[in-house]
This record gives structure tokens, C-alpha cells and sequence, in this order.
């Protein structure tokens, strides 16, 4: 298993870096921005003031542009679970059928290691793969942070982090369980994506109609705090999305261990599958 997680992990290097340099470069120059127009031109909360409510209810719900709390999350983590959810999916869904589709999972279960070995190493260096993003990306901040005159600790900033990793679990769950049911790495990854965008959608549509707090309950992004999570992080809510996510990985997993192996195109769904041994038995 260590010897799929370490190829795995190598091989997204270039992912690792190009993301989490991109992300931190980002924090780094958000700390100047609020020093610069938030803290020098008392002028913008009239401003601001003048926007509709729904429109500000939209993007972020009811905060405080000018606290710390509301300014990093409007200005980054209100939209970050759509723009690393995409990466996320997309790698999720491709983390074991691409290969499958491609042939060469086949000649890697040919060598000695087991199905097993081969899906959680793969996984865990997915996992990683974004906690080091998210790491990278908090070194920008902190970086910004201790040059800047900003009303925050560095151990609250923190936990923005950790509600947007939870979130970005919940999301690498559900496309890595979809991609072992749906034909192709392709159509999951569709799916996952619509899911996604849908999540982004209701919940932000929801602080503006109540008629859509009922479906808005099953949607991952109703329990995703953001920037307001400086206050004080809700641990129900990441008990839920953490537990949720490892429910879907072992699901996800099960399934793996129990469905033949099959290339893109050669049928269709896979509710309905043989265990891997069915084939040598006839």
C-alpha cells in the first residue's frame, strides 16, 4: 500500500505546488487589500450598504464585510469549495476507474498487491494531496497575516481551513462512490460535478428563500462555516460531514472489492455486481 500512496503522491507534485502556491499567493496579497481600501476609506460601508440585501445574502449570508470573520469569506472561502470541489471531483472520479478505462489497472492487480492495497493507497495520497494544498495555502496566509495590522490570532485562522477540508471531503466521498457505480470515470465525474454546483446553488439560494431550507438540509454546503468559522468551529457539523465522508469511502470501497473489473463503455450501471472471483468460477 505505502508503494501505491508514495507513486501516487509523487506523481501529483506538480498539482500540490501549482495550486497551493496559486491559493497562498492569493492569501498572501488579501491582508494588503483589506488594508488598503477597508481600513482607509471609511466610504465603502456606505457602499456596500447600498447593496441589495439578497444580493449579500447570496454570496455570503449574513456577515460583516468589514470584521475579519466576513472579509475572508466573502473575499476567499465562500467560493473555494466550488473551485477546489472541481479539482477534488475530477481527481476523485478518476482516481481508480481511469486506469480501468485506460487497461493498465488491470496489469497493476496482476502484480502482487490486492485490491485493498491498491484503493487506499491511491486514496490517501489524494487526501494528502489536498491537505498539502491546504497547508501551502495557509502558509500564504500566515505569511500575509504577520506583515499586516489584522484583528486575528493565527491559530483562529486556522480553522477556516479545517471547515473547508471537511467540506472538500464530503465531495471527494461522494465522487469517488459515484465513480464505482456509473459507467465511466466521465459520466461520475459529470454527476459529482452537478451535485456540486447544485450544493453551491441551493444553499446559497436558501439564505434568500425560505421555502428551500427543507431540501437545503441534504446539502454538504449548508454545513460548510467558511470564514466565520474564526468564531469558533461547530463540531457537530464536522462530526457529520467527516462521518459521511468515511461511510461513503467504505462503501465506495466495498464496492471495488466486489464488482469485476471493467472498461469505459462496456456496460452500464453497476448496482448490480459479481464478485471479482465470479469470471474464474465459470
Amino acid at each position: 500500500m505505502f508503494a501505491m500512496f508514495q507513486r501516487k503522491l509523487l506523481k501529483n507534485w506538480l498539482m500540490i505546488l501549482s495550486w497551493g502556491l496559486g491559493l497562498g499567493l492569493l492569501g498572501y496579497y488579501l491582508f494588503d487589500i483589506y488594508d488598503t481600501f477597508f481600513k482607509r476609506d471609511v466610504d465603502l460601508m456606505s457602499l456596500f450598504s447600498a447593496f441589495p440585501d439578497d444580493i449579500m445574502a447570496f454570496f455570503g449570508g449574513d456577515v460583516d464585510l468589514f470584521s475579519p470573520a466576513g472579509f475572508l469569506h466573502l473575499e476567499f472561502f465562500s467560493y473555494m469549495p466550488i473551485v477546489l470541489g472541481i479539482v477534488v471531483v475530477t481527481a476523485a472520479t478518476s482516481l481508480i476507474t481511469k486506469p480501468e478505462e485506460e487497461g493498465t489497472l488491470e496489469l497493476t492487480l496482476a502484480q502482487p498487491i490486492s485490491r485493498t492495497a491498491l484503493f487506499w493507497g491511491r486514496l490517501l495520497a489524494l487526501i494528502v494531496t489536498i491537505l498539502l494544498i491546504l497547508v501551502i495555502t495557509f502558509g500564504g496566509f500566515g505569511l500575509g497575516l504577520s506583515l499586516n495590522n489584522f484583528d486575528l490570532e493565527l491559530a483562529e485562522l486556522v480553522l477556516p481551513f479545517v471547515s473547508l477540508f471537511s467540506v472538500l471531503m464530503i465531495f471527494l466521498s461522494i465522487a469517488l462512490l459515484l465513480s464505482m457505480i456509473l459507467p465511466t470515470s466521465g459520466s461520475a465525474g459529470l454527476a459529482a460535478g452537478f451535485l456540486l454546483i447544485a450544493s453551491f446553488f441551493i444553499s446559497s439560494l436558501a439564505r434568500i428563500d425560505d421555502k428551500l431550507e427543507g431540501i437545503n438540509r441534504f446539502s454538504p454546503l449548508n454545513y460548510y462555516q467558511g470564514g466565520e468559522a474564526v468564531n469558533g468551529l461547530n463540531t457537530e457539523y464536522l462530526l457529520l460531514m467527516f462521518g459521511l465522508s468515511i461511510g461513503f469511502i467504505l462503501l465506495a470501497w466495498l464496492l471495488f472489492e466486489k464488482r469485476d473489473l471493467r472498461f469505459g463503455g462496456s456496460g452500464g450501471l453497476r448496482f448490480a455486481f459479481r464478485h471479482k472471483a465470479s469470471i474464474t468460477n465459470k
